[in-house]
């Protein structure tokens, strides 16, 4: 029985490694950088010029690797003819270092797919924009886009993904780019950006139809920078360089409907970043009662940020269904910090959130110097300034401004959208400055006499205060 059982195992094993060598053999004599890169210069209507495929016998086992590769722009049928098997040495679209292809062989007799890895290597990419607005992949979209237009009409509307049109369970290894960079130009406003060090990795993905409930995860990990080459002509930022690292996890497939709705889980971190004229700041900065308050000390929104190294700048994100929900945001800069959470709608761009800030404990000193300097300039008499110390004016003032912690918190609700925000202030509700010296008036004119009183505040109080001498007039009329 035992030598029944050995010589079955020995077969299948056999079988296996013809199998292989079968498939190795058909990868080997296929698999050529001249076929592989025939085939994409026919499906891209590009110049593809591949340096070294490393492929052997057991390349099924040991997987491929496809070395330098450079692919041109757009050309023509007989350009293409031209430049078959020339390097690419102009008007380059993209190029990579490397691609690394290996998946697992017996899992595939078990009706599963395991990919180990697919991944690329320090790929360079170098999108553009006309003046009259055309991409360089406009062919590739349009191309694409006209297909599906003419599958739509011949065909009824397509039905909804679901987990169960997929035949197997899947296990992937690894897929993504490592190292990447992306060029961009825009000819239409005449500015760049840049994606550098851009690693982007969907790693142990295991879709299992039969195991939904706890297999039905993809691990993300994903890292770059990104920079704007020169300033912006356009949008909600003049200029900025920042570092993101996220990572997390998507759920492609709802439990419950079984159809295809990714939700995406992550934590975003930003530890680096250098951020000018962001339109959310400058409309805080803009708001005219902290204006007359903080003066100098909250314009600095509108200035340059620089940040390095700060590891809890970032925020968590949830997202699911154009709904992007935003939670423990936090952004720490040299003179505040700046807390936010709330809701964005990625498809209209409309959001909903909360910003608050923080001001370091160590401005509060120069904040009130300069609102006792402020409200001076407005008493005068130095009769009235007998009775009304601007300094403890100034103190009083600041009260409102002040957390428990004793530091300046500042709440503000942004509504509207990421390219016109409206920004409105709902903590502290302040009275303006000159609520503060009508108090004070009032003040003198319990302390120092009706009549005089009177006198006094007409001789402080400016055109533009007159409805402070009417109040303080009621104060002459009380029993």
């Amino acid at each position: 029985m035992f030598k029944k059982l050995l010589i079955t195992i020995s077969i299948f094993v056999t079988i296996i490694v013809v199998l292989i060598i079968v498939a190795g053999v058909i990868v080997y004599t296929k698999v050529d950088k001249a076929f592989i890169s025939s085939q994409m210069s026919r499906a891209l209507n590009r110049q593809v010029y591949i340096e070294k495929i490393n492929v052997n016998i057991f390349s099924i086992i040991s997987g491929i690797e496809i070395e330098n590769v450079t692919i041109s722009n757009f050309k023509t049928p007989q350009q293409l003819a031209n430049l078959q098997s020339k390097p690419v040495v102009k008007d380059v679209f993209a190029g990579m270092e490397s691609l690394r292809f290996r998946v697992k062989i017996l899992p595939l007799l078990k009706r599963q797919i395991e990919l180990k890895e697919l991944v690329l290597y320090n790929p360079v990419i170098n999108l553009s924009k006309s003046k009259q607005g055309i991409l360089n992949i406009d062919d590739l979209i349009k191309s694409k886009k006209q297909d599906k237009e003419k599958k739509v009409q011949a065909e009824e509307p397509a039905k909804p993904i679901s987990v169960d049109d997929i035949p197997v369970a899947i296990a992937v290894g690894e897929v993504g780019m490592k190292n990447g960079t992306i060029n961009y130009y825009d000819g239409e406003n005449d500015q760049k950006i840049q994606i550098y060090k851009l690693t982007t990795l969907l790693h142990d993905i295991y879709i299992d139809p039969k195991n939904l409930e706890k297999k039905d995860e993809i691990k993300l990990d994903f890292g770059m920078g990104i920079r704007t080459v020169g300033a912006l002509k356009t949008g909600s930022v003049r200029s900025f360089d920042i570092t993101i690292d996220a990572n997390g996890k998507i759920i492609p497939f709802d439990v419950k409907t079984r159809l295809l709705e990714p939700e995406a889980i992550i934590h975003v971190a930003v530890p680096d970043g250098e951020i000018t004229g962001l339109q959310v700041f400058n409309s805080i900065a803009s708001i005219p009662i902290l204006g007359d308050y903080l003066g100098e000390y909250i314009s600095f929104l509108k200035d340059k940020q620089q940040w390095k190294g700060a590891k809890e700048n970032g925020l968590d994100l949830r997202y699911k269904a154009d709904k992007a929900e935003v939670t423990n945001g936090k952004l720490n800069l040299q003179e505040a910090k700046i807390l936010f959470d709330g809701i964005m709608n990625t498809k209209s761009k409309a959001i909903d959130m909360n910003a608050g800030v923080v001001m370091k404990k160590e401005i509060n000193d120069a904040v009130k110097t300069s609102l006792t300097k402020k409200i001076d300039s407005l008493i005068k008499s130095p009769d009235i300034k007998k009775y009304a110390d601007s300094n403890k004016l100034a103190t009083a003032a600041m009260q409102p401004l002040l957390n428990k912690d004793g530091m300046i918190d500042l709440k503000t609700k942004i509504t509207g959208t990421t390219k016109s925000p409206v920004v409105r202030l709902t903590q502290p509700q302040l009275g303006s400055l000159g609520s503060v010296v009508k108090d004070a008036a009032g003040s003198v004119a319990i302390e120092a006499g009706k009549g005089a009183a009177k006198e006094a505040v007409k001789k402080i109080l400016n055109e533009d205060q007159q409805k402070v001498l009417e109040e303080v007039e009621g104060l002459f009329n009380r029993k």
